[in-house]
C-alpha cells in the first residue's frame, strides 16, 4: 500500500487528492496481458485539507492493521478488493485523522510512539467500524493510550 497523489484538472486549475492505494495485476476481457493497476483502498480528500505527514503514517497503520493481502497472480485483485471494502467502512474516520483541521500531528508525539497510537486506533476502528468516531472520542482514546 502507498499514499497516492492524484492530480485532477478542474477547469483551468488543478487539484490534488490523496488516497491509500495498492497496485494489483489483472487483465480485462479485451486485454490478454495482465497490467498493474491501482486499486484505491480509501480516500483522504483534497490536498489542502489533508496533513500529508499523518496521511503517510496512516497508510502504514492501515497496512499493518488490515488483514494481509494474499500474493500471487489472479488472487491479489480479489483480496485487495475485499480489504478495500473493509477499510472503506472506516473511511470517514481516516479522513478525520488525516485532516489538517484535526491537528493530529501537533497532538501526538512524533516517531514510533505516534505510529503505535495510529495503528492501535485503526485496528480498534476496523474491529468495531460502527463505534462513534468524533473528535472528542478519538482524543479521549488517544489520551488513554498515551497515559496508560
Amino acid at each position: 500500500m502507498y499514499l497516492r497523489k492524484n492530480r485532477v484538472r478542474c477547469g483551468k486549475t488543478h487539484r490534488t487528492y490523496y488516497s491509500i492505494a495498492h497496485n494489483v495485476w489483472w487483465a480485462r476481457e479485451e486485454n490478454k496481458r495482465a497490467q498493474s493497476r491501482p486499486v484505491v483502498i480509501a480516500s483522504f480528500g483534497s490536498e489542502e485539507k489533508v496533513d500529508p505527514e499523518i496521511a503517510r503514517e496512516l497508510v502504514v497503520a492501515v497496512e499493518r492493521a488490515a488483514p494481509p493481502i494474499a500474493g500471487g497472480r489472479g488472487k491479489s485483485r480479489e483480496a485487495t478488493l475485499r480489504i478495500a471494502s473493509k477499510v472503506r467502512r472506516i473511511e470517514p474516520f481516516l479522513k478525520l485523522l488525516a485532516s489538517r483541521a484535526f491537528r493530529l500531528s501537533e497532538t501526538l508525539p512524533s516517531g514510533p510512539e505516534r505510529m503505535a497510537i495510529l495503528e492501535a486506533l485503526v485496528r480498534a476502528k476496523l474491529a468495531e467500524p460502527d463505534a462513534p468516531a468524533d473528535q472528542e472520542t478519538i482524543l479521549r482514546s488517544i489520551q488513554g493510550t498515551v497515559f496508560a
